[in-house]
């Protein structure tokens, strides 16, 4: 792209011998590679939402949009393939569309677990939806590596710039979020919290001490689970408000419909527990800007069968 032109010197880009400079350039060329950068070197529609998302929600949130661009972020149920249906003992769907649609998204944020073993309980829908988190998490981790090796292989000193583990996807022991790594790794987190959200939407109690108790014991593993479900309400959200700004100009209305309906069967459980877990400092409000017109790609509605998202070079 015009970034990535204007950093060349004759055939081969032009780049300071530093690390941060190295992987600076090659988030500028992802990011060209899945047009969240115009071809003009402008944002684009989807680059200005991002740029206002908190740091530690950036990958799962923009993960989520890539998602919505195939269609494959709803509450719709996953149909069958043909003539092998679902075993009967798996008795699905068994959620609403409104609780599909939350554990989905929430699902993508990472939990805090004293071990590395997941002792609880697993979720069909979530299953599959990560079969697909997992297709799409793994072609921009190929994209990745492979605008990192365009740049290697014009100057191979440059290998010398990359510290150790600069593509570890190993999390942090004190936050799972956070890892030693330089670039995007685009890590399939596990559908614990998604778990973790159908538990709180399918309790039906409004002690909240007694709902805090049996959370812990329905999930030693976890260090706190109450604090990280907070953590996954902030992240809806910061997502609900993405798809609220770019919902009209690229054509996402279903969407952001699905997920207004979603957020009032959350709002409502949150009372039922006396609003005591509301996220941290309350519902912040963020303040809307126009937005750009730089983009002008329609989203598929899966409930018509719609795959859209433009023209995207994923791995």
């Amino acid at each position: 792209g015009p970034l990535y032109k204007d950093l060349s010197s004759g055939d081969k880009v032009s780049i300071s011998p530093d690390t941060d400079c190295l992987a600076a350039l090659v988030h500028f060329m992802l990011l060209e590679h899945m047009e969240l950068i115009a071809d003009d070197g402008g944002m684009t529609v989807l680059g200005n939402i991002l740029k206002d998302v908190p740091a530690q929600f950036q990958e799962p949130c923009l993960v989520a949009l890539e998602m919505m661009k195939f269609g494959m972020l709803s509450g719709e149920p996953f149909d069958a393939a043909p003539n092998q249906p679902f075993p009967m003992e798996v008795q699905y769907p068994i959620s609403s569309k409104a609780a599909l649609l939350l554990s989905r998204v929430m699902s993508l944020v990472p939990m805090r677990l004293n071990t590395d073993n997941w002792n609880a309980d697993v979720d069909f829908d979530l299953a599959a939806f990560h079969s697909l988190v997992r297709v799409l998490n793994r072609s921009l981790r190929h994209l990745t590596e492979a605008s990192l090796a365009s740049v290697l292989l014009q100057d191979m000193n440059r290998v010398k710039l990359l510290p150790k583990g600069f593509h570890c996807a190993s999390p942090c022991s004190v936050d799972p979020r956070q890892s030693a790594a330089i670039l995007p790794t685009f890590m399939l987190p596990r559908a614990c919290m998604g778990i973790v959200t159908l538990f709180f939407l399918n309790w039906q109690g409004t002690d909240f001490g007694a709902f805090e108790r049996e959370l812990a014991q329905r999930f030693p593993c976890c260090v706190n689970p109450l604090e990280d479900l907070r953590g996954a309400f902030t992240f809806w959200q910061e997502l609900r408000r993405c798809v609220g700004e770019i919902a009209e100009p690229l054509g996402a209305e279903w969407l952001a419909h699905d997920m207004e309906a979603a957020s009032e069967v959350l709002r409502a459980k949150q009372q039922q527990l006396g609003g005591l877990l509301f996220p941290r400092g309350g519902q912040q409000q963020h303040q809307q800007q126009p937005p750009q017109q730089q983009q002008q790609q329609q989203f598929g509605d899966p409930r018509q069968g719609g795959r859209g998202g433009g023209q995207h070079q994923h791995g």
